[in-house]
């Protein structure tokens, strides 16, 4: 007799409501036995349900090692190998058979048979398991169910069954679902937060946790950790204490079936274990024996990075639901305890749910899914939630680029071809390019070749950390796969490379032919799938400029940072720096030659600092990148030159033109005029103004002009009365003179300002007679000259817009000290009545 399991108490509900319904939400806690009991009810003869012996069901899991790892579990509990009546297809494995009435398969691999079978003619039901982690290709394979059941299949009966935390979210947004429910079988589960110290090495502080909670309880232990990394440095570290009584159990992705089940299967008598994972043990798998969570909080997802073209792994902190999942595993068979490794206030902030991944991911392997489903729009389909507009758009226009779909987002010729590769849309254009590259240009394995990137490219890099430093070369990662055959990555990845070529009808290499492979064209083929990422060399220092515009750094010490031509396979992000990972060195003239690349041709004028010459060339050009440029002096006109010396006035501002002191004297003038007489409404001529409205007085005499040397012989003061009428010249000059002419006949700049009255500076002798202080401005409105009077050395003595209080005060003072110091010059007593003078008493007329 099987154990019993909470799900049991639904069955007879369950079976009378997949009769009378077509979708069905089954929100279940963890431990109710959903993934591994309800399946086997589907598989039993049920008179009422026919359907279910004569077509297939479809078990869908979120991840690979799930998948397998659930089929051999049902096929195990009846009694028969994988293969029979239950089976698992994946991406480059299935074990199916003519028997097999149940799949488990990934949601990507139910997306393609339903893209080659749109009605989903032998099928029954489908089962979506784990639904609220809501992954892309999740919601993109439910779409497309929701899409069958709706208008092809009314028959088609679709179940989602999710953790109870979404399961409203769900029943919302599907209001014709019925909604069952069931409690989890779980026992009590003790809490402990035992937060990190960010300054202290954080594995050390997980090992030292794990290390004392070995000695403070018994039982096996489940400790979720952020990456394959982090448990690969853990396990080394513990299997020097692991003995007969306990074992170190790795489990990620990565791993083969036989280590995967080796953590998941139950321990011996009087042995314990600790079971290293990343968030893949959160659901679905069933790990015999745990007792005792360590959580550290934190997991690893790809989110899109628009700047590198790829999803980029990224560490952050769990949403609650997460840690809630994870706790409930300690308490699956027995009371258990949890180890929380972040404190109790920051899980209360932490959200409920982390965002979708249909709005943070690479969406372009759904619109290319999209468009072979024959829509134009993802809105079309019936989606429970959509990406962002600008990511769909950026996403339709990259397949356009790749001629994977046409104007009108129709699947091209190519496009069809593209689909029906097992691999990224990018990865699928560079092989069937390769292939009819190969052919034309006879150059042989290039195809198998590129199978083998593709592959390469969709893992995660296979050099560790400390190979991978300064050294981005490809090619030295292609040779690390073709010759350690007997490693499980490399392994992984051949076989991969070998399905792409069998499902395009590529000839594989044997071993003679894969030592010949062209591994000097690995820098072409990343070409082919990312043509945004030409590269070409800046400087010295590892500095490169994309063939997008943006910049990108290499190592210095790496060794293909003295490369000129480059090609990115694989970028990260780090402090607003873009870096160069994985990379190829590539034969621009190549490109060139086989019509690969397309250049463009740019006249382009530029002002040349050094030398301050505007300099014309005609550019071939890459996107950003310059291959070639000459000068083409027939390039320049007068708009182009104009348009380069407005640049350098916005940069440089009025100094760029050669200002002499009458320039000067004419601007303060203007400005003082249009400060204090603004009802004459004379053109304002601030330094912002003048360079917003260069056009008008600096363009008609520029336009010719094409060194900077010339620019400072250009009458600065002309090109500004250009601006005015004759009757408003006259008006400047009436209203703000340049000159004073005193009583003597001494012509005298007037010095005007913004901040006050114009000044006149001339010998205090000079002025003797002047009742009145003289003016300047209109007839109505006059405004006083400030006088700095002066001695006969030429020196200020006194300054004053008020002469006649300044005869009748502060003079009887001045002039004791000036007889005192020039005693040969002229200092009568009643000034304002005196003879004006530029001599002395020897020279001066007798009264």
């Amino acid at each position: 007799m099987p154990t019993p399991l909470p799900i049991d108490n639904l069955k007879a509900k369950f079976l009378s409501s997949l009769k009378l319904h077509r979708t069905l939400i089954l929100s279940a806690e963890p431990g109710a036995g959903k993934s591994t009991r309800l399946p086997l009810w589907l598989l039993a003869e049920q008179p009422e349900l026919p359907e279910l012996s004569q077509r297939k069901i479809y078990l869908l899991q979120p991840r690979r090692v799930a998948a397998k790892n659930i089929a051999t579990y049902l096929a195990s509990q009846l009694g028969e190998t994988v293969g029979k009546r239950v089976g698992y297809r994946l991406r480059n494995e299935s074990k199916v058979s003519e028997y097999t009435r149940l799949e488990v398969i990934t949601e990507g691999v139910f997306v393609q048979i339903m893209q080659a079978d749109p009605e989903l003619t032998n099928t029954s039901l489908v089962i979506f398991d784990e639904f609220h982690e809501r992954s892309l290709q999740a919601d993109l394979a439910f779409a497309i169910a929701r899409d069958i059941q709706q208008g092809l299949r009314e028959d088609l009966t679709l179940l989602l069954m999710s953790a109870t935390l979404a399961s409203d979210e769900l029943a919302n947004a599907l209001p014709d679902a019925v909604c069952l429910h069931i409690q989890g079988r779980s026992f009590p589960v003790t809490l402990e937060y035992q937060p990190i110290k960010n300054n202290q090495p954080w594995r050390e502080q997980i090992l030292a946790v794990i290390l004392q909670t070995l000695k403070m309880h018994d039982g096996s232990m489940l400790v979720f950790l952020p990456g394959s990394g982090d448990i690969r440095y853990l396990a080394s570290a513990l299997n020097k204490r692991a003995n007969d009584t306990l074992i170190i159990c790795p489990l990620y992705g990565d791993l083969s079936l036989v280590e995967q089940q080796q953590a998941i299967k139950p321990c011996q008598a009087n042995v314990r274990k600790i079971v290293l994972t990343t968030n893949i043990a959160e659901t679905s798998l069933t790990i015999e024996g745990i007792n005792i969570v360590i959580d550290s909080g934190l997991e690893k997802v790809a989110l899109y990075d628009e700047s590198t073209l790829t999803n980029k792994l990224t560490q952050r902190n769990i949403a609650k639901s997460s840690a809630i999942q994870r706790m409930g595993r300690a308490g699956r068979l027995s009371s258990g305890h949890c180890i929380r490794l972040f404190d109790e206030e920051e899980f209360h902030r932490r959200a409920m749910q982390n965002g979708l991944a249909i709005h943070q991911a690479d969406i372009l392997p759904v619109v290319i899914e999209a468009a072979r489903w024959q829509v134009s729009r993802l809105k079309d389909m019936p989606f429970l939630d959509l990406p962002n507009e600008i990511m769909e758009e950026q996403a339709w226009q990259t397949l356009k680029n790749i001629d994977v779909v046409d104007d009108k987002r129709q699947l091209t010729r190519h496009g069809q071809q593209v689909v029906n590769l097992s691999c990224h849309a990018r990865f699928a254009h560079m092989i069937i390019q390769a292939k009819s590259l190969e052919k034309k240009y006879h150059c042989q394995g290039l195809a198998y070749l590129a199978c083998i990137l593709a592959a390469l490219l969709e893992e995660r890099d296979v050099f560790s950390i400390e190979q991978a430093r300064d050294n981005s070369d490809i090619v030295q990662r292609v040779r690390f796969i073709l010759s350690k055959t007997q490693n499980y990555k490399a392994r992984q990845i051949m076989r991969q490379a070998n399905k792409l070529a069998e499902n395009i009808s590529i000839e594989l290499g044997n071993s003679q032919q894969i030592e010949k492979l062209p591994l000097d064209n690995l820098g072409l083929l990343v070409y082919l799938a990312y043509p945004e990422r030409l590269l070409k060399r800046r400087n010295d220092q590892g500095d490169y400029l994309a063939s997008n515009g943006k910049g990108i750094k290499l190592a210095f010490a790496d060794a293909l940072n003295n490369e000129e031509y480059l090609v990115a396979a694989h970028v990260t992000q780090f402090q607003q720096q873009l870096q160069l990972r994985i990379a190829a060195i590539v034969d621009i003239e190549q490109l060139l030659a086989w019509s690969l690349v397309k250049t463009s041709m740019h006249e382009h004028l530029t002002f040349d600092e050094k030398s301050g010459r505007i300099l014309a060339v005609n550019q071939q050009k890459i996107g950003a990148i310059l291959l070639k440029e000459k000068p083409d002096k027939s390039l320049i006109s007068g708009e182009k030159i104009f348009a380069l010396w407005q640049a350098q006035l916005r940069k440089n501002g009025l100094s760029l033109l050669n200002w002499q002191s009458e320039d000067k004297n004419l601007w303060l003038r203007w400005q003082w005029l249009n400060l204090t007489f603004s009802e004459l409404k004379l053109p304002d001529v601030s330094e912002r103004s003048l360079i917003e409205r260069s056009s008008l007085w600096l363009q008609p005499f520029i336009s010719d002009i094409t060194h900077r040397a010339q620019i400072a012989k250009l009458n600065v003061s002309e090109m500004l009365l250009t601006l005015l009428d004759y009757q408003q010249q006259q008006q400047l000059n009436t209203y703000a003179p340049s000159y004073y002419v005193g009583p003597t006949g001494r012509k005298c700049a007037i010095r005007y300002s913004l901040e006050q009255a114009p000044i006149v500076s001339l010998p205090m002798q000079e002025v003797y007679g002047l009742k009145i202080t003289p003016t300047v401005g209109g007839n109505s409105a006059k405004v006083n000259l400030t006088f700095e009077l002066l001695s006969p050395a030429q020196r200020p003595i006194q300054v004053t817009a008020d002469l006649a209080g300044f005869w009748q005060g502060s003079y009887k003072a001045v002039q004791k000290d000036m007889k005192a110091q020039y005693p040969k010059h002229y200092w009568p007593d009643d000034p304002a009545s005196a003879q004006p003078t530029n001599k002395t008493k020897r020279h001066m007329k007798a009264p």
